[in-house]
């Protein structure tokens, strides 16, 4: 209202002077116009018809019609209003309103278009960004969804985002945020998320300044923008969101439907939506084309495992049976001395070993379905396969498991198992010690396997941390990469009196 008041104002001056200039004017030129006396008086009330509105131009016809009366129209200087000045009046009042209703369409026109061409271009802005969206499609889809929020966030000018999608042929809820860098996709069960944002909302874009009260929300629904208060999220959602302004999105695509979530937008406007949209849409298509090829993957993994593992079943396992029987055969023969014959079925009892080494190993290629089984005890495995070792490199090897009744799923069986093995291995075949140890401690969130000998060690002496192998690409680079793999670490210790191996994997363990 204040600041309206001095335009208003400068309106009715503006009417005052037109209708001053017109009465001047008329006045000059009165005997060279006479009897069209109005003439002047016209622009005198279009002008502040244009440019000020209904209340001046209202004023200068007012004005315009008392002066032509009295200054003009005989007998002059007096107000002897006839026919003649009620008709000028009510052309006055057409011609006056006429003008300042045309002139308020054509402000309401302009106003429009500039708030057109502003929308567009936000929208060109918007289409810029987008255009530049990452191709995501690679090999790790944690990378690519790291990727994709992040790019998400500049193209709307937010400071974190998190979105929520399910598959139709999944019973699960997925999630992934800027904020968790070490994996940023988490699984929930339905019943823990569900509903992610209000009944009213679920099929709408909306926009809220604080997610954490009852607030204002802006919900904009096919393209009408309405309010609505209340809690607009999950409580979940709340929690791991920031309480600064928020913008939310549905998507869904052939495979996936889900909702974005756009956290700290420096520009919480209602202009802001067309961006949110969009933005949204892309980040559907770009999941739905990433779990596609994560599932292709998965599908190109199981059948090259079953491959691999009908060659190996196929030939290296018969193979391998073959030599044993052929050893068996010669170990039986009357004219092998004794010790030759103790040796062979050492050899032949090595591969008995080795096959069901190899069988294991099989059955953990093939896919398995359901939860990871218990394999049982470990520690009698370990010392076989150990005993084995030291009767082909003639070495005594020292198995030490704490706690002795130490039980691990399969799959972190199996992973320990060829670790310990190429360990060993590596330090009988470079060290040429005399004796070998593996040492294995464990509590419930972590294996710690300690490998050491008496050997001659490494070319380097002193330890080195998991970091330091990796960057100077230094140590056992299999087992090395097995145990990143793992999410593990590694370290490695040599001096003239021997090595020593150390590995740290997170596992979930269960002890007998």
């Amino acid at each position: 209202m204040v600041s309206q008041s001095p335009s208003r104002l400068v309106g009715y001056l503006g009417a005052v002077l037109a209708v001053m200039f017109a009465a001047a004017g008329t006045y000059a030129i009165y005997d060279w116009i006479a009897p069209s006396i109005s003439i002047l008086f016209f622009p005198a009330v279009v002008i502040p018809a244009m440019y000020g509105g209904y209340g001046p131009a209202l004023a200068a016809t007012i004005l315009s019609t008392v002066a032509l009366a009295y200054f003009f129209v005989p007998p002059r200087y007096s107000f002897n209003i006839g026919i003649d000045d009620a008709v000028r009046l009510g052309v006055f009042v057409l011609v006056a309103f006429a003008t300042a209703w045309l002139s308020s369409a054509r402000r309401r026109a302009a106003d429009a278009e500039r708030k057109s061409v502003g929308e567009l271009r936000a929208a060109i802005a918007t289409l810029r960004k987008v255009s530049g969206w990452p191709v995501l499609i690679g090999p790790d889809l944690a990378a690519g969804v790291r990727k994709m929020l992040a790019h998400a966030a500049s193209v709307v000018a937010a400071d974190d985002v998190v979105v929520t999608w399910e598959s139709e042929d999944e019973p699960w809820i997925y999630l992934a945020a800027t904020e968790n860098s070490t994996d940023p996709i988490t699984r929930h069960s339905p019943t823990d998320l569900t509903p992610l944002v209000a009944e009213q909302l679920e099929s709408a874009t909306f926009l809220c300044s604080e997610v954490r009260d009852n607030g204002r929300v802006l919900v904009s629904q096919r393209g009408v923008v309405s309010e609505w208060r209340g809690q607009p999220l999950h409580p979940h959602l709340v929690a791991r969101l920031p309480a600064r302004p928020l913008a939310s999105a549905p998507f869904r695509t052939e495979h996936l439907a889900g909702r974005v979530f756009f956290s700290g937008i420096e520009n919480a406007i209602p202009e802001i939506i067309p961006a949110v949209d969009v933005a949204a849409h892309e980040i559907g298509n770009s999941l739905d084309q990433m779990c596609l090829a994560e599932r292709a993957r998965e599908l190109a993994v199981r059948e090259d495992r079953i491959r691999v593992s009908r060659d190996l079943h196929d030939g290296v396992l018969q193979a391998l049976t073959g030599i044993r029987l052929e050893l068996q055969a010669i170990a039986d023969d009357c004219d092998a001395q004794p010790d030759t014959h103790a040796r062979l079925l050492a050899i032949e009892r090595a591969l008995a070993i080795e096959q069901r080494e190899l069988r294991l190993f099989i059955d953990e290629l093939k896919p398995k379905a359901g939860a990871p089984i218990e394999s049982g005890p470990i520690t009698e495995r370990l010392q076989e396969m150990c005993s084995r070792l030291a009767v082909e490199w003639r070495a005594p090897i020292a198995v030490q498991v704490n706690p002795p009744g130490l039980s691990l799923t399969e799959a972190c069986e199996q992973n320990l198992r060829l670790m310990v093995h190429e360990a060993v291995v590596n330090a009988l075949k470079h060290a040429h010690p005399s004796r070998v140890a593996v040492s294995i401690d464990s509590d419930d969130t972590e294996l710690r396997i300690v490998v050491s000998d008496d050997g001659r060690g490494f070319p380097f002496r002193g330890r080195v941390e998991h970091e330091a192998l990796v960057k100077r690409n230094a140590g056992p680079a299999s087992l090395r990469d097995r145990v990143t793999a793992l999410e593990g670490r590694m370290a490695v210790e040599s001096n003239s009196a021997g090595s020593r191996v150390e590995f740290a994997i997170p596992v979930a363990t269960r002890q007998g």
